[in-house]
């Protein structure tokens, strides 16, 4: 939603607070619009200028989510300089894996992910929006992969460039789905500082 006027951005994001505070605690099937009117205190008429649909309303609230855990609360990855060699490469890996790992142990973002995990059989459309929200988070390591291919220092074929780049999240997603979405822990913690750099390690080790 652009040039929105102030008064609007007030009114979406006072639509989007009391979105989140219900998502979170009655899931995504339990969320209906009429109950976010009465959350919010504003009208239908109101919430369907902003929303036409729940979907819409949730994905907006998503893709919130995802800009506060990388955006605004982590240092941006993208203006970091182009590695030279391998030690310079592992350098950079580390930042976003440790950057990565935090934005998945985060509790709000874990909340998220527990009801997309939990209403997608019925409501497949919440499985396509994670999905088209995980780009946003990885498309700064698929750039580097493809300039590093460019300079001679990382050894892949472009259509491998991809399946790489799943190959670096997959343990860190992997630790966040063990660690806290199966455990049922609120807030578990990062992935260690030790395995971190052993994962950037033989990752770079591995493309160079």
């Amino acid at each position: 939603m652009a040039n929105l006027s102030p008064r609007e951005a007030a009114k979406r994001k006072q639509i989007l607070t009391a979105a989140r505070s219900l998502f979170l605690t009655r899931g995504y099937a339990g969320t209906s619009m009429d109950l976010v009117t009465l959350e919010a205190g504003i009208s239908k008429q109101t919430l369907y200028r902003y929303y036409a649909t729940k979907e819409a309303l949730f994905s907006d609230l998503l893709s919130q989510v995802i800009h506060e855990l990388t955006e605004e609360k982590q240092p941006s990855l993208a203006s970091l300089p182009l590695p030279e060699n391998r030690e310079q490469l592992f350098d950079i890996l580390l930042m976003m894996a440790q950057v990565i790992a935090i934005k998945l142990s985060d509790p709000l973002y874990l909340s998220i992910l527990r009801i997309v995990f939990a209403e997608s059989v019925r409501f497949p459309e919440l499985g396509e929006l994670l999905l088209e929200s995980f780009p946003r988070s990885t498309e700064v390591l698929t750039d580097l992969l493809k300039k590093c291919r460019e300079t001679g220092l990382v050894k892949l074929e472009d259509d491998d460039v991809e399946m790489s780049m799943r190959m670096f999240v997959g343990p860190l997603i992997g630790h966040a789905v063990v660690g806290g979405l199966l455990s049922g822990a609120s807030a578990p913690e990062p992935m260690p500082e030790e395995d971190l750099q052993q994962l950037c390690r033989i990752y770079a080790e591995s493309v160079t």
